[in-house]
C-alpha cells in the first residue's frame, strides 16, 4: 500500500511539473526573448543565411564568438536566403545580434575560430568594403566585419603565429583574416593564442570564476588532427601517424578546433566541420568524428559536426556522443541530408520532444522529407536556436527566435529539460 502511496505521488509530481512545464514554455511564445541573466549559459546559433556563427554567454557574463561566417556565391541556387534581408552582410547582422544580447555590450572576451573556410571565417572575394591605410588593408567580411563593430580581447585559432602545421597554409581568405588579427594586436591590444589540446584553462569564467568553481568548465579536445587522450597534456597526432597524411591535398575540416562544455550536469560539444578520415601506421583508415566522441563522451546538447553534411555525424560519432539534441547550422539547402537526418533521429533517445533543431527547413524539402519517419524528429520552427542552461545547468531550454528581423520574437520553447 505505502508503495503504491509513492506511485500516485509521484505521477502527480510529474504531471504537475510537466503542466507548469508548459505554462511557463507558452507564456513566451510570441514575446521577445528575455535574454540572459547571471547564473544562465546561453548559446545563441544565429542564423544569416551565410555562414556558421555562435555566441556564448557563460553563467558569470564572460563571452565568446565562435565563427563568423560569410559566403555568398552568386552562381549557387542552394544558398539559404539571408535574413533579416539583403541589406547589410552576414558580419554586420551578426555583430547587431551580439550588441542585443551581450552582457558586455560591445566587448567580447574570446573569439575563437573553429577552422579556415569561409562559410566560418569570411570569403575575401565578397563584393565587400576594403579598410584604408591599416597596412596591409582587408577586405571586411565575416570575422573582419564583425570586427568592425565588436572589440575582442582574445583570439584563439588553431595556427597562431605561423600557421605552418600540418601544412602552410596558402589561402587568400586566411590571408585576409591575419591581416585583420594584426591590425587589431597592435591597435586595440588584442591577445592572440594557439588553441591548447587538452587544456582545461585556455577558456576560463573571467568575471566570478570562484561562484561557479567546480561547476563550470571549457575542456578542450581537438584540433589540426591532434586529439587530446583525457589523461593530462596527452595527444594523438593523426596527421603524424602515417606520411601519406601530410602529402598532397588536406581537408581543412579535418583540423576543425573541438570542445566540451560543462556547467554541473549539462554538457555542449561543438567542433566546427570536424570530420574526414586519416590513416593510422598500418595504413588503416580513422575516422576523426569517432575519435573525438570517444575522449568526450556523452553530452546532452551537440552542435551538429559539418552542418551535419552526408560525410558527417557518423554512427560512430553517434553512439558516443549520445545527445539528446542536435543543433544544425544551415546555409545551404544540400545540408539537410536524409541519410543523416534518420540517423541522428535513430540514435537519439526517444521523446516527444524534437531531437534534431536546424536554423533552416526550406519549405520544399520540408514538404519532400514530410512522409519520412525522421521528421517527426526535426523542430518545425526555423530561426536563432538558443539553447539556456539554468539552475547550476540542472535545467536547460531551446528557444527558436524569428531571425525574419531584429526583434528576437520566440517562435517555439522546448523544455524545461532535466
Amino acid at each position: 500500500m505505502m508503495n503504491f502511496f509513492y506511485k500516485q505521488v509521484s505521477i502527480l509530481l510529474f504531471i504537475s511539473a510537466f503542466f507548469m512545464s508548459c505554462i511557463s514554455s507558452s507564456h513566451e511564445i510570441g514575446k521577445p526573448y528575455r535574454g540572459w541573466k547571471e547564473g544562465e549559459f546561453d548559446i545563441h546559433h544565429i542564423y544569416t543565411g551565410r555562414g556558421e556563427s555562435n555566441f556564448l554567454i557563460f553563467p558569470d557574463g564572460t563571452s565568446m564568438l565562435i565563427d563568423a561566417g560569410d559566403w555568398d556565391p552568386k552562381d549557387y541556387d542552394k544558398m539559404c536566403e539571408l535574413l533579416p534581408d539583403s541589406s547589410r552582410r552576414s558580419g554586420e547582422w551578426i555583430a547587431r545580434y551580439i550588441l542585443r544580447v551581450n552582457p558586455s555590450g560591445k566587448e567580447v572576451d574570446y573569439l575563437l575560430i573553429s577552422h579556415f573556410h569561409n562559410d566560418h571565417t569570411g570569403d575575401s572575394f565578397n563584393p565587400a568594403p576594403t579598410t584604408e591605410g591599416r597596412n596591409p588593408d582587408y577586405v571586411l567580411t565575416g570575422i573582419a566585419e564583425v570586427g568592425e563593430y565588436i572589440r575582442f580581447k582574445k583570439v584563439i585559432d588553431r595556427g597562431f603565429p605561423d600557421y605552418q602545421y600540418p601544412l602552410p597554409i596558402e589561402d587568400p581568405d586566411v590571408d585576409n583574416y591575419r591581416a585583420f588579427i594584426n591590425w587589431k594586436i597592435r591597435n586595440e591590444g588584442l591577445i592572440p593564442e594557439s588553441f591548447d589540446i587538452g587544456s582545461s584553462s585556455q577558456i576560463t569564467l573571467l568575471k566570478e570564476k570562484e561562484r561557479y568553481s567546480g561547476l563550470f568548465q571549457v575542456q578542450n579536445l581537438a584540433a589540426n588532427g591532434r586529439i587530446w587522450t583525457g589523461n593530462g597534456g596527452e595527444t594523438i597526432n593523426f596527421y603524424d601517424l602515417n606520411p601519406a597524411n601530410r602529402e598532397g591535398w588536406q581537408n581543412e575540416n579535418s583540423k576543425s578546433i573541438g570542445i566540451k562544455i560543462n556547467y554541473g550536469p549539462f554538457s555542449y560539444f561543438t567542433a566546427g566541420d570536424l570530420s574526414d578520415n586519416l590513416l593510422d601506421e598500418e595504413g588503416n583508415s580513422i575516422n576523426l568524428e569517432n575519435e573525438i566522441a570517444k575522449v568526450c563522451g556523452p553530452v546532452v546538447v551537440c552542435k551538429a559536426n559539418h552542418h551535419a553534411y552526408k560525410d558527417a555525424m557518423t554512427e560512430g560519432f553517434l553512439k558516443q556522443i549520445d545527445a539528446s539534441a542536435y543543433i544544425i547550422p544551415v546555409w545551404d539547402h544540400e545540408h539537410i541530408q536524409p541519410v543523416i537526418m534518420e540517423r541522428m533521429a535513430s540514435y537519439s533517445p526517444h521523446s516527444e520532444n524534437p531531437t534534431i533543431y536546424p536554423t533552416r527547413f526550406p519549405d520544399h524539402l520540408r514538404e519532400k522529407y514530410g512522409n519520412e519517419a525522421w521528421i517527426d524528429s526535426v523542430c518545425q520552427e526555423g530561426g536563432h536556436i538558443v539553447v539556456k542552461a539554468y539552475d547550476k545547468g540542472t535545467k536547460y531550454k531551446i528557444y527558436v527566435l524569428s531571425a525574419k528581423d531584429e526583434q528576437s520574437i520566440v517562435r517555439a520553447v522546448y523544455g524545461p529539460f532535466s
